[in-house]
């Protein structure tokens, strides 16, 4: 039985490393996998099927999410301006 999310899920980064996995499955299918997490709090994301263009496009979205993490640090560090 595979397991499919039909809602929505969040998956904190700050719950453990991120890492990725290659394997295979019953058949002897290869498998790779984006993994948050460690041991039984781990989320994985299958990119076995996915193409280089998806993979990039990934790439660019965790691209955005550290500029605006940056961005954060920035503001939490500036002094207040008055308005």
């Amino acid at each position: 039985m595979t397991a499919h999310i039909t809602g929505g899920l969040t998956v904190d980064l700050d719950n453990g490393p991120v890492g990725t996995r290659y394997d295979r499955d019953a058949s002897g299918k290869q498998r790779a996998a984006l993994i948050i997490g460690e041991g039984s709090d781990a989320f994985g994301i299958t990119v076995t099927d996915s193409g280089p263009e998806l993979l990039d496009q990934l790439q660019e979205a965790v691209s955005e999410l550290r500029a605006w993490a940056a961005l954060q640090e920035r503001i939490k560090t500036s002094p207040e301006v008055e308005r």
